[in-house]
């Protein structure tokens, strides 16, 4: 069974080898209108983790691709074509965010114990409604290969930016995906211009987020409809809007 602690100076070596993919290092100093929730075995040694954002990219942008559809027909011709399309914008500017959620590798309830912090993050943003947006989203890592590439960079962003995604990630942190928006078209990308692979990759999670997905399907959280720039992987959300506050 988990319990929650309050977030402790010397987390932050033990997070950091499991709290992100990309290599991304843990401070315990978080920014003005973020907080970590952290679950503990009996002995109080971390066993999952999340952080939670009041707002997004009120400072930084922050970006995403919207998965949308467009149709070109032609009644005359007896042509009708619909095209899954990707479309960069800022979508959940002023939303609120779960971040890093992630568990200890030798946790025996992963997806219980990232529940418990999703539920405490939820009755914490309903005790402060108004410091909230209206919808709680969650960026999920997309798949990768045998070799740890994401098939949706290799087909789509590595033409843009001919560095090290990962390498770039831990460089400039958070800030990474910001410098990589600014080099990607603004122009509606139409889905089937990219190979097969990296189609098959928008929107499906990775490996190391399934327990993620598990735990926030469990909690009410959907896919909607956008995803990472970076790797494709989904972005879920919760309309706080529709929950009891």
């Amino acid at each position: 069974m988990s319990f929650l602690r309050e977030f402790e100076a010397a987390d932050a070596a033990v997070l950091a080898g499991w709290v992100s993919q990309a290599g991304v290092a843990v401070e315990p100093a978080l920014a003005v209108g973020e907080c970590w929730l952290i679950a503990a075995d009996a002995a109080g040694r971390p066993q999952a983790c999340l952080r939670l954002r009041e707002r997004l990219g009120l400072s930084l942008p922050r970006y995403s691709y919207h998965v949308g559809r467009a149709v070109h027909a032609a009644a005359e011709l007896g042509l009708f074509q619909s095209q899954a399309t990707l479309l960069l914008g800022n979508d959940h500017t002023g939303d609120s965010e779960l971040a890093d959620l992630a568990h200890a590798p030798d946790c025996t309830e992963p997806v219980a114990a990232l529940q418990v912090l999703i539920m405490a993050a939820l009755a914490r943003i309903s005790a402060q409604r108004t410091r909230y947006g209206e919808r709680l989203v969650v960026e999920l890592a997309g798949p990768r290969d045998a070799e740890g590439r994401s098939p949706f960079w290799q087909g789509l962003g590595r033409f843009f930016f001919a560095g090290d995604p990962a390498a770039a990630r831990q460089r400039w942190g958070e800030a990474w995906t910001s410098h990589l928006a600014a080099l990607l078209p603004r122009q509606t990308l139409y889905l089937p211009f990219l190979d097969e692979a990296a189609q098959a990759a928008v929107g499906r999670v990775g490996a190391a987020g399934r327990h993620a997905a598990a735990a926030l399907a469990g909690s009410g959280f959907a896919y909607g409809r956008h995803v990472r720039i970076d790797d494709g992987g989904p972005i879920w959300e919760l309309n706080l809007l529709q929950i009891a506050c």
